[in-house]
């Protein structure tokens, strides 16, 4: 359903066209008709935001119209148009499921402003809806992809964590995915309907940071001009995940600790303590024993986190899932990019299963992002996968003929100059100091793919 649909229905001329300029100059689109038989038929070919329906008027009156709606459309907002003796069938009619009415003569100022809030209304609700689609798919527990030992371990963990109400402390490096993670258990858990509130500590100053945490009043410091609410009062009910926990400072640990052992918190410059009721998951990528030993993380506030541990391991103990990651990432940006890969080479598996994941599973999906962005076939190639498919093309320590490692080595450095000239054949065997026909040779004799070349218009 367009939210700016409407139907409108009455058969008074002059009032009809008059009022369906004014809602399409307010830039609605507008079905006009002037009797109840043709509305009916409207309303079956299409659905409509609103319906705004004369009780009286030929063919089928606005009743019956309005009853064939609450049928086949009960979506629609209806509001109707009533004369001042027939106002006792406009409070039927809201009874029926209309959900106002109007008197006439109308004020179209009236009418629309009713005609706004209901398509706020409309808007709401298909917000809503979204939102639990959202928690339902994205962050389900199948959404985090891995078959290996070590994630089907993540994966038991996390399913019997999230019927508790236990604090838990997920630790990796970054890129591991660890707010995928909290928010699976968040999503598994009897909060799935409430809020997720996620904060990166290390991203605010150390100064507003228990401001944002807690909350402040009125006057308690220099740009504190009115009371706010903390994100520990604004995911009640739901789910707290503080991320980077290793980052807060101590003066933030001293009070973070007082909210996890009493359930409680107090906003800057209060005396009063806020009761608090939700779930609460922080993560870090520190090795939080070294913090405790270098006195910057508190002892007490690690064990009262970490009641529940969870460890997401690195793409490189994991490789055995880098072929099913590769194929989720591929459909994924296949729907975004409207692409048709239908996966990568034999050379770029190899390559993905021995490179080293210092980015982990995020470096990864950028690199097939933008393998996806540039391949010209339906198969992913090494020159498709940007400055680390130099890399994959360098000889490995397997392979000591001299003359394959010379072609590959030539290839990758004709590519790099091509692309260094936007793929204009002319320019790139100048800076390559041969003629054109010899380029023009070399990318016969060595594969180089310039179907990009050619679709830039840049062919030489």
């Amino acid at each position: 359903m367009k939210m700016n649909e409407i139907l409108l229905a009455d058969d008074e001329v002059t009032f009809r066209e008059t009022f369906a300029k004014v809602l399409r100059e307010e830039g609605m689109k507008v079905t006009a008709v002037d009797n109840g038989t043709d509305a009916i038929k409207a309303i079956m070919m299409q659905p409509y935001a609103v319906a705004i329906l004369d009780i009286q008027m030929p063919g089928s009156d606005g009743i019956k119209v309005l009853q064939e709606i609450m049928k086949v459309r009960p979506e629609t907002r209806v509001i109707m148009i009533t004369a001042y003796g027939t106002i006792e069938m406009a409070v039927e009619a809201i009874k029926l499921g209309a959900c106002d009415y109007v008197m006439k003569p109308v004020i179209f100022e009236d009418i629309l402003t009713k005609i706004q809030q209901h398509l706020q209304y409309l808007h709401l609700q298909e917000e809503n809806r979204e939102l639990k689609q959202e928690l339902n798919s994205k962050f389900d527990i199948t959404q985090i992809i891995g078959q290996s030992p070590a994630m089907n371990q993540v994966f038991e963990i996390i399913r019997k964590v999230a019927r508790t109400k236990s604090n838990v402390l997920i630790t990796g490096k970054s890129g591991t995915g660890k707010e995928l993670v909290a928010h699976a258990i968040h999503s598994l858990g009897s909060k799935n309907g409430r809020r997720f509130i996620a904060v990166n500590c290390s991203a605010i100053p150390e100064g507003l940071l228990e401001s944002e945490l807690f909350g402040h009043k009125k006057g308690s410091f220099t740009s504190a001009v009115k009371d706010k609410k903390g994100l520990f009062e604004s995911a009640q009910g739901g789910t707290l995940f503080l991320d980077e926990i290793g980052y807060m400072p101590l003066n933030c640990q001293v009070k973070l600790l007082r909210a996890v052992e009493n359930r409680q918190i107090t906003p800057v410059g209060s005396t009063e303590p806020v009761d608090i009721d939700l779930r609460l998951i922080a993560a870090t990528n520190k090795d939080l024993f070294e913090e405790i030993k270098m006195g910057r993380f508190r002892e007490d506030l690690y064990y009262r986190m970490n009641v529940v541990g969870i460890h997401i391991p690195s793409l490189s103990e994991r490789k055995e899932d880098i072929p099913l990651l590769v194929e989720h990432f591929i459909k994924k940006y296949n729907t975004d990019m409207g692409k048709q890969c239908v996966g990568v080479s034999d050379h770029v598996m190899q390559f993905l299963m021995n490179y080293e994941w210092k980015g982990n599973i995020r470096e990864l999906q950028n690199i097939i992002e933008r393998a996806v962005i540039f391949a010209e076939d339906d198969v992913i190639k090494i020159s498709d996968i940007g400055s680390l498919g130099s890399t994959a093309m360098l000889p490995n320590e397997s392979n000591e003929n001299l003359q394959a490692a010379v072609k590959i080595y030539e290839r990758e450095h004709i590519c790099r100059v091509l692309n260094k000239y936007n793929w204009n054949k002319v320019e790139a065997a100048k800076a390559l100091k041969v003629g054109l026909s010899s380029l023009y040779r070399k990318i016969d004799e060595l594969g180089v793919n310039v179907g990009r070349a050619t679709k830039k218009g840049k062919a030489g």
